[in-house]
């Protein structure tokens, strides 16, 4: 809620409480009571107005953030889908995402609604703490007030009249000094933070594992081309009579570098 909506509800209320004790007043003095209530009843009024705008601007605020965090996630998506891509033609694999891939659709608004919760904490945290601004400001004042009393004091000064400004002073501080502690702490985000490093971190294993995962299907694509090959080749060496039994060998042997690299388990110097 901003500072300007609780002054006006604030003031209502205000103004509510006195006209109750008006009220009250005029019941014990025998006095009428109907313009009053009246005016209880048209304070009321704007009071349940002002609340039910305030709700007003609180859910369009809202969906207008769910909305965002909707856009925000489908560029995550075009933004990963290209991330993919480039490194897909880094690794020289023929394979492409669509522009429109949705693989990485769900755990992109995982981080985009993450990231919301974390901002609505830390919104609520600065609402909160704009209310102690005018604390933190007259405890400096006070403070400073304190000092330069302390300083007389020190200096010599052993009037009462300094004493008791002093003491008093001494007390306003310390009453000041107890409203700004009760401020809120940041940090209260800790377990939407969490959620969102978590989300993050899923987001980039898709991604990582997207990568892997269409590289190795091109790999197996141009494998199963090469067998077909093989296999063309070894149908018609033996329907030739080309060769006569024997393994695929008679037809092909693998070259030095696929040989090393099943032999070891390593690849082959380029």
């Amino acid at each position: 809620m901003s500072q300007a909506t609780q002054a006006v509800l604030d003031a209502l209320n205000e103004k509510i409480g006195t006209v109750n004790v008006s009220i009250n007043q005029a019941l014990v003095a025998g006095q009428a009571t109907a313009p009053l209530r009246k005016k209880l009843q048209e304070l009321q009024g704007d009071l349940s107005a002002a609340r039910a705008r305030h709700e007003t601007a609180q859910a369009d605020a809202h969906a207008a953030a769910l909305r965002t965090a909707e856009d925000d996630a489908a560029a995550l998506v075009l933004a990963a889908n290209a991330e993919v891509n480039d490194a897909l033609q880094a690794i020289g694999t023929d394979l492409r995402l669509a522009d429109d891939d949705q693989r990485f659709a769900a755990a992109a608004r995982c981080v985009t609604f993450a990231q919301l919760a974390v901002d609505a904490v830390v919104s609520k945290f600065h609402e909160a703490n704009a209310k102690f601004d005018q604390v933190h400001e007259q405890l400096a004042k006070v403070s400073a007030k304190h000092d330069e009393l302390l300083a007389l004091r020190q200096g010599g000064d052993t009037s009462d009249k300094t004493a008791a400004q002093l003491y008093a002073c001494s007390l306003d501080r310390a009453a000041l000094q107890g409203l700004a502690d009760s401020a809120p702490v940041a940090g209260n985000a800790v377990t939407e933070r969490a959620f969102l490093v978590n989300a993050q971190a899923d987001f980039a294993k898709q991604k990582s594992n997207a990568i892997i995962g269409l590289a190795r299907e091109d790999i197996a694509r141009v494998e199963d081309l090469f067998i077909a090959r093989v296999r063309g080749l070894d149908n018609f060496a033996r329907s030739n009579r080309l060769i006569n039994g024997g393994s695929i060998f008679s037809v092909i042997k693998p070259g030095e570098k696929i040989s090393y690299m099943m032999r070891t388990g390593s690849l082959p110097s380029a």
